[in-house]
């Protein structure tokens, strides 16, 4: 008996290994690098230029980036290892967000650190461009580790840390790492404007999963609407209603009602 085709989403899930979102997410790591391998010319049309105004128009780019690696097969290994990592968390994350709440975080992170890194570098000649998946796929380990705190990460079953520390351990090792490990031969804020990606990538996952950003846009939301009841009430007059009638006034029944009140 024949298996019938099921379509390009039954495809990109692996067999039903992965989410169709994660396997989407694979496809364009490996068909991207295939294709700028084939044809370097495309890698060009993909990568980030902070340098040159007339590409940073092109909005595609900060998008394609993180997808694009090196040319093949020096870029073997990055693939492999980046495309595990991508597995292991595209799942994690799919069960937190969805499907579709994945490919949007994935577009503001990427889409995010691009942007900023462009901003920040566009004034200056610095000859960089940036590709690669690692100021991904650390943001999305840190986005991992803030939803998961508690939960406990083995790392090939040597070393084993909370979520919390995981997370922490990428935001605050990463510039360590570029201001130690850089490139040599460079100032401390050149080293900085090289890791510029993952960087930004970081803030951008910690703006859309920490909890010091959402507690105050809480309070931001919170005190305006309390402002807002304030000005409310403000407008309200309170009338004195006087002295009460004389019970005499009333039957029997208001006289035992308003006797339970009093």
């Amino acid at each position: 008996m024949t298996r019938r085709w099921s379509g390009p989403r039954s495809a990109l899930t692996l067999g039903g290994q992965v989410p169709a979102a994660v396997g989407g997410l694979l496809a364009a790591l490996v068909g991207a690098t295939l294709a700028a391998t084939i044809h370097p010319p495309l890698g060009t049309l993909l990568l980030l230029d902070p340098g040159d105004v007339e590409r940073l128009l092109q909005a595609w780019r900060f998008l394609t980036w993180p997808f694009l690696e090196g040319p093949l097969p020096g870029s073997l290994f990055t693939l492999l290892f980046a495309g595990l990592m991508l597995v292991w968390l595209g799942r994690q994350l799919t069960a937190a967000w969805g499907e579709r709440g994945l490919l949007l975080r994935v577009a503001a992170i990427g889409g995010g650190a691009g942007l900023l890194t462009a901003l920040t570098l566009a004034p200056f000649d610095t000859g960089l461009r940036f590709f690669g998946i690692w100021p991904l796929v650390n943001a999305l380990l840190v986005c991992w580790g803030l939803l998961n705190q508690e939960q406990r990460l083995s790392w090939f079953g040597v070393v084993e840390m909370r979520g919390l520390t995981v997370a922490r351990i990428i935001g605050f090792g990463t510039p360590a790492w570029a201001l130690a490990l850089g490139p040599p031969g460079l100032g401390p804020l050149e080293r900085l404007a090289v890791y510029l990606p993952h960087l930004a990538g970081l803030l951008v996952a910690w703006l859309l999963v920490g909890t010091g950003p959402r507690r105050g846009w809480r309070r931001l939301i919170g005190g305006w609407r309390e402002a807002r009841l304030k000005r409310a009430r403000s407008r309200f007059e309170v009338i004195d209603p006087g002295p009460r009638p004389p019970r005499e006034w009333m039957n029997r029944g208001e006289c035992a009602a308003a006797s339970r009140l009093s």
